[in-house]
């Protein structure tokens, strides 16, 4: 993950150039991320733990799925590509939920956030998720407004709640 080339984008989402995520970590540079809630046809949410051994947030609970935009890769094709490595979803038909900045001391995102609805078998990536479950959007309220949810996830769950309240 940390010698892949990824997009470096300006503050209007312009791609202008590329860097290791390790590099653009390190420097504030800002990335392209596209993030995923994959929910199920009765409108629960898929939440999982990440893994201990993550770079960033480990440990913690998040309620997208997704990653950061490699170089040459488009938010779409992120997605996809991030949903099958980390859940073994193939061919979702994402429905784009909304576009926002993200910014912490950690890290600088533009990020596309997207939904899609899944019934099938989630085949977790053990690398990256430790655990994962269904749950009703009133669980992940709860789950999120607790501690021991990733910063990222918290923001984006929060947006989506406002957007779709």
């Amino acid at each position: 993950m940390h010698d892949k080339y990824v997009a470096i984008a300006d503050e209007d989402d312009n791609v202008i150039g590329k860097a290791t995520w390790k590099e653009a970590h390190e420097k504030g540079m800002i990335t392209r991320a596209a993030n995923v809630l994959v929910f199920n046809s009765k409108g629960e949410l898929l939440v999982h733990k990440r893994s201990r051994s993550l770079p960033t947030f480990p440990g913690m609970y998040d309620i997208k799925l997704g990653g950061v935009v490699d170089d040459g890769e488009g938010y779409e094709e992120t997605a996809l590509r991030e949903l099958k490595e980390e859940a073994g979803i193939e061919n979702a038909k994402l429905k784009f939920l909304f576009y926002f900045k993200y910014r912490s001391d950690e890290y600088k995102n533009n990020r596309k956030v997207y939904s899609c609805i899944y019934n099938g078998k989630v085949r977790l990536q053990e690398e990256e998720i430790e655990e994962g479950k269904f749950v009703t959007l009133d669980e992940a309220k709860k789950l999120v407004a607790g501690s021991d949810v990733s910063p990222s996830a918290a923001e984006v769950f929060w947006e989506f709640l406002k957007r779709n309240e």
